[in-house]
């Protein structure tokens, strides 16, 4: 890095550069000899010495500048300047600077450049860095910092004289020298008496060499008092004992630094199969027990015990593991498979030619190539030509031409994946190198990358160790898992998938293809016997003959978004001789149970049944939420249609680099093709890198109007690349056209990490419908939204609930039925009433219509005997999925008896579709809020600005009872005001999992409470912020404010919270773009416009003009001088059927990604437009560095090209190739060809007008009845089903032909060339 910065430097600073050292030399052993005490470092087991560069008074350098100044600098090593001009400074200063200015009065001006370095630094091997700091205060353009001079010493790499110091930049207030000199070269480092490291394996001929294990300075392990510095195979160096044989130097607060052993004294020895290394010193013994761990590429050293005499501590390391065949399928912490296998050679080897300059073996006076041999998952093999070393070797060293060889390492450690995903492989043990100090070892980094390349080697340590790094696809994440007893779990996500629900107990699921039926069951054998024996699975039966689908099985495979279950084994019979087998595909479908079976696919050559089963249970973690939004004057917006529980809406960008998944209201459904992080609503997958995929948002609430606009937020995304602090979110802006019979989400603006998509639709047009409760009979009831059943039969009881209130009345009441005990009067009570005088009155009839309400289930008992105000008792029972572990069963909370109503509410597991997780995973951490959650009694706080009204909360789960207070079945905040006689306010439901704004509050969010009594526009809702407090313990809630929209705020203090602008290239203007249903180019010089056109938009007035500047360079800009983009920096592409020029490189805009604002202009077709003009896109209210505008023109209509009934007729562009690779390569000067005359287009066989009209005829007929059938199609639920898998299937988004990047190459369970989308037919799913 430092020589790139350097070579640059030169070419553009200096013009001549000589560098020559002066000075009186020191005679060694005199008295004036220059100190040399910081002349010397050791590093590893090399020692650098300057003491030589030291013996001279200074070094003189001369720079000759382009102007009249001439320079010279002074420098001194070791000790400060001496004998150097006699005004430069002095006081300890290094680096003198005499500045000389020409002219007929010279005058000089000295400058202290540094002080004297107190340490040399060893950079890297042979490069040392000398830097003189805390120089004279340099005042250079008004910087507040002090003179730097670095001087880089660089050992050479050939025979060469010291060359002396050379300048080679001299920036602001830095100098920067470098300087070849043999002094910097490093030497070995002697040791006295080093007794050799090598021993043979316990149970192999094969020897064991310990010293891979040693380190260039040393190893720290601590105890609970005393801390040590230890080594082995060698000394400690620059260790705290200060000798050059000390092996553990003890540390101790309370006394000088300990030689505990020194490698005069060292021995190994094998006891009971642990390798043992045992240093002695003044009757001390230090002990190191080895024991073998694979995976432990580096060495943990533990401290185990002491006494007097001894200390004993063990050592985890691969490499005292005895050599054998590593581990090649391998899992990380998170649950990823990999699997090296592939790299495997049986024959051959990896063969590696080192390419480093000058690196050769020499055989007598030859020089050969150096040849490195790998293999993985197993031994190098035996080559004819290249001879490497006997026994279990992973690497080996040979040269071409000579006849040496080296062992690299044995197979002593198994692969181990890294926390950033890159997986090592190391062999170790390898042949002794630098004079016995070490041993040869390998270490592979492969790194995932879809292309196959072969190991580089990046470096050889100080240590023998030899690096290469490897990039290849074995490297991936295979995503692949199998689990039993019906269970297996998502490797990438952890999600536990567990298909155990779908086994039915009673009867076989029956499954018909027309000719046969399928008997199936799942997690077992079947409930009847095939052919007599009860182990199948599956079973075809045809009259009377029977055949086995395969042996029961309750093996789940998960590869990489797809859930197979295999059954083989079955009857004998097929051809090739061939068994029976099936293979279930489960697909995940939100609103699907999967109860009623699978579906019959087909039977392919090979006697293998294929099922596919739609369940929710093949589903993660979803979330569903009200995709419609009712405004005050019941007008209703409906986006329901495109709510989706099995397919996923895709786009591509231009490039098709990027995919945008996308779902309505509802998360992703995952699939195979859609491997989105769990709950997001919109991700983005990087198609070129290995289809990573990246949350943008989560769902979180329901439509909205937002400035007139129907708009879906998805806030919560992943953490922005370019600021970690802010959360992703995307927002889809819906707009009403009747006439889009395609409507697909296009993405329109990228700023701020906000993701900004526009979807024209019919769906997003108002309609007006009668509000209605869902309801449902025989005590069972449907979520609307996730078509989830609630079923309430089971709390049926003949004998009734007993309720008892306050001492003067009790209840009687039964579930979706009449109480049969005789406790109550009537045939048909569901709830009577016990006064305390023993008298009975019927508090509502039985009836078994349970409603559905977001949060609760209720039933209403009605007609029941009047009170005293002569209105008829009624019993309303609210059913609410209460805390886990709560108190179930009914609890009357309130008797009304205005409206003589009694108010039960109860608490049951039945009701319980979801609850929320009440913990957030953090980047480093989990942040668990669940010990707050109350399963009995409630969290209560007073309003410190009105202490007449009170606050009930419970924290991620519904309010516990409240006797006498009738707050919001299904609520988890209520206030109740003591002053007013209104019910309590419904401050929200726990709907929304816990978010982290920072790393030391977590916010809690309650919605769709009540509506709000001073802002009737917006509900109720309830944020409390948990902020970390380690004092407070669990803490409590503080309410502090309620805002404008009404959102109650509360502060829980707690401690359980605690612990570029890139510059864009001129492109020209754009103007064409190839138009394959045209057969010609679109060219947009028509529509432009000297000046640019005047576009005004809120407060601002845009100039637009396209192929030429609108202002200054600006394609866009404002007439208050904000450049929106450069014409010059442009992009044309078909954004499906619509053409979409991008100006880019406008004014600084630090929200937008290229940190600079820009344009995004829509064009098209519209025959009575003539060319039109541009209008602005309100989207723009959603965004600050993007201007948005649509242009519909007949430019980019087919009949406008050819001129066929325009208005503004467009001379068609003939096409000069057969296809242009992109718009941006194209320029106004024609590099897709000039505009010929019209005799030139007339000679090219232009067809005529009237037969072009007679094609476009043609055309339109065809078109037009197929326009009628899919219009039949479109009006039902199946056919709109069917135009979305037509439509995805063939990339089919208007008129333009555009060809999408295929989401798969393969199918879901075999390979196959076709290519399949996420919602293809159930008969290409599975075609092979």
């Amino acid at each position: 890095m430092w020589f790139h910065r350097l070579a640059v430097v030169v070419t553009i600073s200096l013009s001549s550069l000589n560098g020559i050292f002066v000075g009186r030399v020191w005679a060694d052993g005199g008295d004036d000899d220059p100190p040399t005490n910081n002349c010397r470092v050791v590093h590893g087991d090399l020692v650098y010495d300057l003491s030589d560069l030291a013996k001279n008074d200074y070094y003189h350098v001369q720079e000759t500048l382009h102007t009249e100044h001439t320079k010279e600098y002074f420098l001194s090593v070791c000790h400060p300047l001496r004998g150097a001009p006699t005004s430069c400074p002095k006081g300890g200063s290094g680096v003198c600077a005499v500045t000389i200015q020409d002219g007929s009065n010279a005058t000089r001006v000295f400058r202290d450049m540094g002080k004297v370095p107190s340490e040399v630094k060893v950079a890297d091997m042979g490069r040392i860095e000398y830097i003189y700091e805390s120089g004279e205060k340099c005042g250079l353009r008004g910087r507040n910092e002090t003179y730097v001079t670095e001087v880089h010493l660089l050992c050479p790499q050939g025979p060469s004289d010291d060359a002396g110091p050379v300048l080679m930049s001299s920036p602001g207030c830095r100098l920067f020298f470098a300087w070849m000199t043999k002094a910097a070269c490093p030497k070995k480092v002697e040791v006295a008496n080093a007794t050799t490291c090598m021993v043979k394996f316990s149970n192999s001929d094969y020897d064991l060499n310990l010293h891979m294990l040693h380190s260039g300075s040393f190893y720290n392990v601590s105890s609970s008092d005393e801390s040590y510095e230890v080594n082995f195979c060698g000394p400690v160096t620059n260790g705290h004992c200060g000798r050059d044989d000390v092996t553990v130097c003890k540390l101790d607060k309370s006394s000088a630094p300990t030689v505990m052993g020194t490698t005069k004294d060292m021995k190994l020895v094998w006891s009971n199969e642990h390798l043992k290394l045992l240093y002695s010193y003044d009757s001390r013994v230090v002990e190191f027990q080895f024991f073998c761990e694979r995976t432990a590429t580096t060495p943990k050293i533990y401290y185990v015990s002491k006494n007097s005499s001894a200390v004993v501590f063990n050592v985890k390391t691969a490499v005292v593991c005895t050599p054998e065949t590593p581990d090649c399928v391998i899992n990380d912490d998170k649950g990823n498979v990999y699997d090296l296998r592939s790299l495997y050679k049986p024959h051959g080897n990896w063969k590696v030619i080192d390419s480093r300059s000058g690196e050769r073996e020499t055989e007598g006076d030859e020089q050969h190539l150096i040849l490195y041999h790998i293999n993985m998952c197993g031994a190098v093999n035996y080559e004819t030509y290249y001879h490497c070393p006997p026994g279990p070797i992973g690497a080996c060293q040979t040269s071409i031409g000579a006849s040496s060889a080296y062992n690299l390492g044995f197979l002593t450690s198994h692969p181990t994946v890294n926390a950033d995903g890159s997986i090592t492989v190391l062999y170790t043990g390898g042949d002794t190198c630098k004079n016995g100090q070490h041993t040869k070892s390998t270490r592979i980094n492969l790194f995932c990358d879809q292309r196959e390349l072969e190991p580089v080697l990046m470096e050889i340590t100080d240590t023998c160790e030899y690096i290469f790094n490897w990039l290849t696809p074995a490297a991936c994440p295979r995503h692949l898992k199998t689990g039993n007893n019906c269970q297996v779990t998502d490797p990438l996500y952890g999600h536990l998938f567990d298909f155990n629900s779908l086994r039915n107990k009673k009867i076989d699921y029956n499954v018909s293809d027309g000719q046969h039926s399928y008997l199936i069951n799942v997690c077992g054998p079947l409930v009847s016997k095939c052919n007599g024996e009860d182990t199948s699975g599956v079973c075809q039966v045809k009259g009377d003959v029977q055949f086995s689908g395969g042996l029961a099985s309750s093996d789940i495979t998960f590869n990489d978004g797809t859930l197979i279950m295999r059954l083989t084994n079955g009857s004998q019979g097929c051809e090739d001789g061939n068994s029976r087998s099936t293979l279930i595909l489960f697909m995940c479908d939100h609103e699907e149970s999967g109860y009623d079976g699978p579906v019959f696919i087909q039977e392919d050559d090979s006697c293998t049944y294929q099922f596919i089963w739609r369940t929710r249970v093949a589903c993660p973690p979803f979330q569903v939420v009200d995709c419609t939004y009712i405004t005050g004057n019941g007008t209703v917006y409906d986006l329901s249609e495109l709510s989706s529980s099995i397919v996923n809406e895709e786009y591509y960008s231009p490039n098709h680099s990027k995919k945008y998944v996308l779902n309505v209201c509802r998360s992703i459904v995952h699939s195979k093709e859609s491997r989105c992080p769990y709950k997001s609503a919109a991700c983005i997958v990087d198609t070129e890198e290995n289809n990573h995929a990246v949350s943008i948002g989560e769902v979180s609430s329901g439509p909205s109007i937002e400035n007139g606009a129907l708009v879906l937020k998805y806030p919560r995304g992943d953490r922005c690349v370019s600021n970690p602090s802010v959360q992703t979110e995307s927002i889809i802006v819906f707009k009403c056209d009747m006439k889009a019979l395609y409507p697909y989400p296009q993405l329109v603006a990228e700023e701020n990490c906000k993701y900004v998509f526009e979807w024209a639709t019919p769906v997003a047009c108002p309609v007006k419908v009668a509000p209605d409760i869902p309801s449902g009979e025989d005590c069972k009831v449907s979520n609307p939204l996730t078509g989830y059943v609630f079923d309430l039969n089971s709390l049926k009881r003949d004998g009734g609930y007993d309720v008892q209130g306050d001492a003067r009345i009790q209840l009687v009441l039964n579930v979706c039925d009449n109480v049969k005990s005789g406790k109550c009067p009537g045939d048909n009570t569901g709830a009577c009433l016990i006064h305390d005088d023993g008298k009975l009155a019927i508090a509502g009839e039985a009836n078994a219509n349970l409603h559905f309400l977001p949060g609760f289930l209720f039933l209403h008992y009605v007609g029941g005997e009047k009170c005293r105000n002569g209105l008829e008792r009624s019993t309303l029972i609210n059913f609410v999925c209460g805390a886990e572990g709560s108190t179930e069963g009914p609890v009357l909370v309130h008797d009304d008896l205005d409206n003589c109503t009694y108010h039960i509410n109860w608490h049951t597991e039945l009701v319980c579709e979801r609850r929320i997780n009440c913990f957030v995973d953090t980047w480093e951490r989990r942040i668990d809020l669940s010990p707050l959650i109350k399963t009995s009694g409630n969290y209560e706080t007073l309003n410190p600005y009105n202490r007449k009204q009170k606050f009930y909360l419970n924290v991620c789960r519904p309010l516990n009872q409240i006797t006498g207070l009738l707050c919001h079945p299904g609520s988890a905040a209520c206030l109740a005001d003591s002053s007013s006689n209104d019910p309590p306010l419904n401050l929200g439901h726990p709907m929304v999992t816990p978010i982290n704004t920072n790393d030391k509050e977590v916010d809690l969010m309650y919605s769709a409470g009540s509506v709000c009594p001073t802002n009737t526009g917006f509900p109720v809702t309830t944020r409390i912020s948990f902020v970390c407090d380690e004092k407070v313990g669990l803490g409590s809630p503080e309410f502090k404010e309620i805002t404008h929209d009404c959102q109650y705020i509360f502060e829980w203090r707690t401690s359980l919270v605690c612990n570029k602008t890139e510059e864009i290239p001129d492109s020209g203007p754009v103007c064409q773009i190839m138009f394959k249903a045209a057969k010609t180019n679109v060219d947009l010089k028509p529509l432009q416009k000297a000046g640019g056109y005047e576009v005004k938009y809120g407060s601002k007035s845009f100039k637009v003009n396209v192929c030429g500047p609108s202002c200054s360079d600006s394609g866009v800009c404002t007439t208050g001088g904000e450049k929106y983009g450069s014409y010059k920096k442009s992009t044309l592409n078909w954004d499906y059927d619509k053409l979409k020029l991008v100006y880019l490189g406008g004014d600084s805009c630090s929200g937008a990604l290229s940190g600079q604002k820009s344009t995004i202009i829509f064009f098209s077709c519209d025959m009575s437009a003539g060319f039109g003009v541009p209008v602005a896109d309100s989207i723009m209210d959603l965004t600050e560095c993007v201007a948005v505008f649509t242009w519909r023109t007949n430019v980019t209509c087919i009949e406008g090209i050819y001129g066929t009934d325009a208005p503004n007729k467009v001379v068609p562009t003939p096409v000069v190739v057969p296809s242009l690779p992109t718009a941006t390569n194209q320029t106004d000067g024609g590099k897709g060809g000039s505009d010929p005359s019209a005799d030139t287009q007339k000679s090219e066989g232009e067809p005529s007008r009237t037969d072009v009209t007679g094609v476009i005829a043609t055309i339109l007929v065809v078109s037009g009845i197929i326009f009628v059938i899919v219009l039949v199609l479109f009006k039902s639920e199946r056919g709109q089903r069917f135009m979305s898998s037509t439509r995805r299937l063939f990339g089919m988004k208007g008129y333009t032909d555009i060809t999408q990047r295929p989401a798969e190459s393969s199918s879901l369970i075999g390979s196959t060339s076709r290519v399949f989308r996420v919602d293809d037919s159930d008969d290409d799913l599975l075609r092979v």
